[in-house]
């Protein structure tokens, strides 16, 4: 198992990055999902012998449904992510039937298994409002996550492809994800600059980088050019052979008023 970070504005640090590190790796593998997946509603029933990927999540995960139409071995798996603001909490349908109930802003589900073709996903609030209804192309043997997040007309969703890091046992691969509708660019440095992600634009999803395991200090900033300051840090712990997404939303429609997720994935051995 791993640890995820969750953090909302706590600090306002001064301290500018200064160099870049080499290029994402190419050609990451998707997980292997060749077994049966039985979904944990507790992460800490998770275990080796019955999966072979684990998230650890910053809350405790909303009931989900493990199986979506699996009547065939041919599926993928697919988690949810609210990462909307100005919000009650969702009710989200895969084809009509229901997923996740009561998923508030910054809570991510656990993954379930949907069958590997296109679906209709159904975000609606608790009192049985649509807000949307759109379809996603879940893709046989990959694992991905749908957010949910503000955009210019209302809420949207957007799917993002979740890889496995072959680093190996002494590196970590880290992205970004930024999804506030109010910093609209950010920049993200690890350590100060040791590794960076500068104006990462709204909606983008950064490749992954390659970092040594280790303890380290992330911090958000603005990539506004008149200031400097650092919204957000958390300390992070990079495991080998693990991926590890920042996650950047809003808590608030205003400006600076985000939050950040940093969700790692990894094998079981």
């Amino acid at each position: 198992m791993g640890i995820i970070y969750y953090m909302q504005n706590d600090t306002n640090q001064n301290q500018p990055p200064d160099s870049n590190q080499e290029a994402n790796p190419s050609n990451v593998p998707a997980p292997d999902l060749s077994e049966d997946w039985p979904l944990k509603q507790n992460p800490s029933e998770n275990s080796d012998t019955d999966e072979h990927w684990t998230s650890v999540i910053t809350v405790f995960p909303k009931p989900i449904i493990p199986c979506y139409f699996c009547n065939t071995s041919e599926y993928g798996l697919v988690r949810f992510l609210n990462a909307a603001a100005g919000y009650e909490p969702f009710q989200i349908y895969i084809n009509k039937q229901l997923a996740v109930n009561g998923l508030d802003n910054g809570d991510m589900s656990q993954y379930g298994r949907v069958s590997a073709k296109k679906q209709t996903v159904t975000v609606q609030g608790e009192n049985g409002y649509v807000y949307l209804e759109k379809q996603i192309d879940v893709l046989l043997g990959q694992a991905m996550t749908v957010a949910v997040f503000n955009s210019d007309t209302g809420l949207e969703i957007m799917e993002i492809m979740d890889m496995y890091c072959n680093g190996g046992i002494n590196t970590g691969c880290f992205r970004v994800c930024n999804l506030s509708i109010t910093n609209r660019k950010v920049n993200v440095f690890l350590n100060g600059g040791v590794l960076t992600f500068k104006e990462v634009d709204y909606k983008e999803v950064t490749a992954f980088k390659y970092q040594k395991i280790g303890f380290y200090l992330v911090s958000v900033m603005s990539s506004n050019a008149h200031t400097d300051n650092i919204l957000l840090s958390s300390n992070l712990y990079i495991r080998g052979n693990a991926s590890y997404t920042l996650y950047v939303f809003n808590w608030s429609n205003t400006m600076n008023a985000i939050r950040i997720l940093i969700v790692e994935d990894r094998r079981n051995y």
